[in-house]
């Protein structure tokens, strides 16, 4: 009968063989990722039905669904509330097994300085998928301040600091932070008035009830090319092609600025790798396809093709941006 002791050698080799087991993934999880997807997948929008997010999500559901056959459905929910804490906790918290995802933008980035506390953590509860688009904001007016620049208005800001109001969709949304960093490079001060909404907030633009908003081109570009609002500037690099007209934020005066919102599709941490990887392929194969490519041009966005590896690389840097702006604004959520 074998001794009940072991020699240290068979210890060595027990240690290296629960080793092994550890860094090597389950051979279940090349299997389902084969299968995968046997049953529909939902995408969870942590805001309202009609927005960028959602439309984006809307758009990779659809082609996710035609690049697996039309055999399994995606689902989008909408779980708005709290800037996107809701619908981010609900994924953050289901099975990581790839049939819950989350379509976040720039929020996502800002809402970890912003908030005391989150149910969830960041970081390390939720993986990058790939980024899907990447989109600029403008800097609106309405017809009070029609024909001024954009140094006309910084110069303002700056000769009656907090006397310039502007409109937001909210305290954290993209309209807030991309007026924040646009505050932050210029040294202007305005007041910020946060909406429950891009409309209500355009809404008052318009009506010269607040001076400007830094809004998303997908919600002002068609009051702009109808003239009920004036575009100052585009935050991009480079011009839009949507409003070749509209200079840049660098060329009206402030070299060195870029603020695009951008969409990137995330998943529970521990799903599996394969799973991610098969996910990707499906995200930069969809960026190639021309249909795909005009509705996301057409919204005055641009398509993004990123690795894994990349786009949480792109979001790593986000997190280290938006960190050291909402320190330097003392940007806090509402009670």
């Amino acid at each position: 009968m074998e001794p009940l002791h072991c020699s240290p050698r068979r210890h060595v080799l027990a240690a290296l063989a629960s080793l092994c087991a550890i860094l090597s993934p389950p051979s279940s999880w090349a299997q389902d990722a084969a299968a995968y997807p046997d049953r529909p997948v939902r995408i969870v929008v942590p805001f309202p039905p009609g927005g960028a997010a959602d439309v984006y999500a809307r758009l990779v559901g659809q082609k996710l669904g035609e690049a697996w056959g039309g055999k399994q459905a995606v689902v989008i929910d909408n779980r708005a509330g709290a800037g996107g804490v809701i619908g981010t906790d609900l994924a953050a918290k289901a099975p990581a097994d790839g049939y819950t995802l989350l379509m976040v933008t720039i929020g996502h980035a800002v809402n970890p300085f912003m908030y005391s506390k989150l149910p969830y953590d960041t970081r390390a509860d939720l993986v990058p998928v790939g980024v899907v688009a990447k989109v600029p904001s403008v800097v609106v007016t309405g017809p009070a301040l029609k024909g001024k620049t954009l140094q006309d208005l910084l110069a303002q800001a700056k000769a009656q600091p907090d006397a310039m109001q502007y409109a937001s969709s909210g305290v954290g949304t993209t309209s807030h932070v991309g007026a924040a960093l646009l505050e932050s490079m210029s040294g202007a001060h305005m007041l910020h008035v946060p909406y429950k909404g891009a409309a209500p907030a355009l809404q008052d633009v318009m009506a010269d009830r607040v001076a400007l908003s830094v809004d998303i081109i997908t919600s002002s570009l068609p009051l702009v090319k109808s003239g009920k609002l004036h575009g100052v500037a585009i935050t991009s690099a480079q011009r839009s092609p949507q409003l070749p007209e509209v200079p840049t934020v660098a060329e009206a005066g402030l070299p060195g600025f870029e603020f695009v919102s951008w969409y990137m599709l995330l998943a529970p941490a521990k799903t599996p790798a394969p799973i991610l990887d098969k996910l990707n392929a499906a995200l930069r194969q969809m960026a190639q396809a021309s249909d795909f490519r005009a509705r996301v041009e057409g919204t005055g966005g641009e398509v993004a093709s990123l690795t894994r590896k990349e786009s949480s690389d792109y979001l790593d840097a986000e997190f280290t941006r938006w960190a050291k702006v909402v320190k330097e604004r003392n940007i806090k959520a509402e009670p």
